[in-house]
């Protein structure tokens, strides 16, 4: 019983570690996006005049597949990590990595189109951002554990049958891909639905 509390207090530590660096890495992607030099800056926000217009003109589908492409390449790239003991620091970085990209882009919406552009960012990028998040944090831990598994059962330190569950694993990281559908399914919808409110009031 005392053991499986500490490995509960062991697991929250750790979603709480892997939520912060999610948040630094948000915190820093904006941080880095505003020390940028003009030309740069220039550069930065016609890329994201880009994205947002591809976003708004998109069809369901097409936002779909973009939406859910970029988080599922992450989860993929977690649950492989999680066979190597070695990938636990890796594993720490995937939120981190994540949270740049949330950041930066935030940024780069109030930047390029200013209170309209953190209004359209509020709808289009933070939700989905979150969700995706949210995914990620958990396919980090759940990856890291898994590692430090092999890592014990590799050392002698718990028999591989204690210390791995390959069937478990796998089943969670399928229940975290349907996550993943759900939330890109929803930010599709989203984007479809006010795309035409974004475009009129960005000028697009």
């Amino acid at each position: 019983m005392t053991d499986s509390k500490t490995y509960g207090r062991k697991k929250d530590r750790l979603l709480l570690l892997l939520a912060g660096l999610y948040f630094v890495g948000a915190a820093v992607g904006t941080f880095l996006y505003c020390t940028l030099d003009r030309d740069k800056i220039k550069i930065l926000d016609s890329i994201s005049g880009s994205f947002v217009t591809g976003r708004l003109h998109n069809t369901f589908w097409q936002t779909l597949v973009n939406s859910f492409s970029g988080g599922f390449i992450l989860l993929l790239v977690c649950f492989i990590m999680g066979f190597c003991a070695a990938a636990q620091p890796a594993e720490l970085l995937i939120p981190l990595f994540r949270g740049l990209g949330t950041g930066a882009s935030i940024a780069g919406f109030y930047g390029g189109y200013g209170i309209a552009g953190a209004g359209a960012a509020a709808v289009l990028i933070v939700p989905s951002a979150v969700a995706t998040a949210f995914v990620m944090i958990i396919a980090a831990r759940e990856a890291f554990y898994f590692s430090d598994g092999i890592y014990a059962a590799a050392f002698g330190k718990k028999p591989s049958a204690d210390a791995l569950d390959v069937r478990l694993y796998f089943t969670k990281f399928v229940i975290l891909c349907m996550i993943l559908v759900i939330t890109s399914a929803a930010d599709s919808l989203i984007t479809f639905a006010t795309a035409r409110f974004w475009t009129n009031l960005l000028g697009m």
